[in-house]
């Protein structure tokens, strides 16, 4: 009896496993045509949001005051960085994004602002 219920369960984690895999599986095909449909597999188009992404990392690097980094909160310079570098950050979403998902440009902006914060910290030594 006791081999026959591991078998089972076996087979049951197998299922459950095979399961939750062929989402992914399928998914992946679906995320292969949406890069596609984007444009994103244009080797100029990535070069320009490569491009895109360098400018606002260094703009974002160059707005995090060392002067002020001991008067002002992390989050306060990290804001401040981030408002001073939007129009880096509104090029980059406008390239990686052509369709306005809305959902692509708040990630977009997030990932300015934690890249920001990166910045303030790694300045202060603390990153």
């Amino acid at each position: 009896m006791e081999l026959d219920e591991r078998m089972k369960a076996t087979r049951t984690k197998l299922l459950q496993a095979a399961l939750v895999a062929l989402p992914l599986l399928l998914g992946g095909c679906e995320a292969a045509s949406s890069l596609r449909g984007a444009g994103l597999d244009d080797p100029k188009r990535m070069k320009s949001i490569n491009d895109a992404y360098e400018a606002r990392d260094n703009c974002l690097a160059a707005n995090v005051h060392l002067a002020d980094a001991n008067s002002a909160s992390a989050q306060s310079l990290a804001a401040t960085a981030a408002a001073s570098c939007q129009t880096q950050t509104d090029v980059l979403i406008s390239l990686s994004n052509p369709s306005g998902d809305p959902r692509v440009a708040a990630a977009i902006q997030k990932d300015s602002s934690f890249r920001a914060m990166r910045f303030v910290l790694k300045a202060r030594g603390q990153g």
